[in-house]
């Protein structure tokens, strides 16, 4: 009997241990931007570090190097792998689609009376197409100053930085 409760807690622990891996989503980029990146977070004193990922017009994307501790996005499961270590990952879309979450459901604004607010679970189409006046969308504002970036193209070759490590 004690060798099955033992066989179970290392089941157990065996499949929580790989949960966590299984679940990455995780990107990877060329080695030269992987290097400046790398050469800049090594150097970095904050913990909380994350890439903003921007999409710029003429289809390459902009990695900003960003300290987050806003803990909604420290939480991704989406990681850039520099070196030997996994860094969040957050796009410019999240900022753009995002909503809160309360009991499992979305959070949206509901007009109870006149510039009267009330945070409410998102209701069904049906109910929103009623009166889609009434409803408002929270979103998500991030403001980048003076950031540190790394330009790619979408093989992830680095084509431009302002990082002191330039290549």
């Amino acid at each position: 009997m004690k060798n099955i409760i033992n066989l179970g807690f290392l089941f157990l622990f065996t499949g929580c241990s790989s949960i966590n891996t299984k679940d990455i989503i995780p990107y990877f980029i060329g080695f030269d931007a992987e290097k400046s990146i790398y050469e800049e977070v090594s150097k970095s004193t904050e913990k909380d570090v994350v890439f903003y990922i921007e999409h710029l017009a003429d289809t390459t994307l902009k990695f900003h190097l960003i300290n987050s501790r806003d803990n909604d996005f420290l939480i991704t499961n989406r990681k850039l792998f520099i070196n030997d270590r996994f860094y969040p990952v957050i796009f410019d879309t999240d900022y753009l689609f995002y909503s809160e979450i309360k009991n499992g459901h979305p959070i949206i604004s509901f007009e109870v009376k006149k510039n009267t607010y009330e945070d409410i679970s998102i209701p069904s189409i049906e109910e929103r197409e009623k009166n889609i006046e009434l409803y408002g969308y929270k979103k998500k504002l991030l403001i980048i100053d003076n950031s540190i970036y790394w330009v790619v193209d979408k093989k992830g070759k680095l084509l431009h930085t302002n990082s002191i490590n330039k290549k």
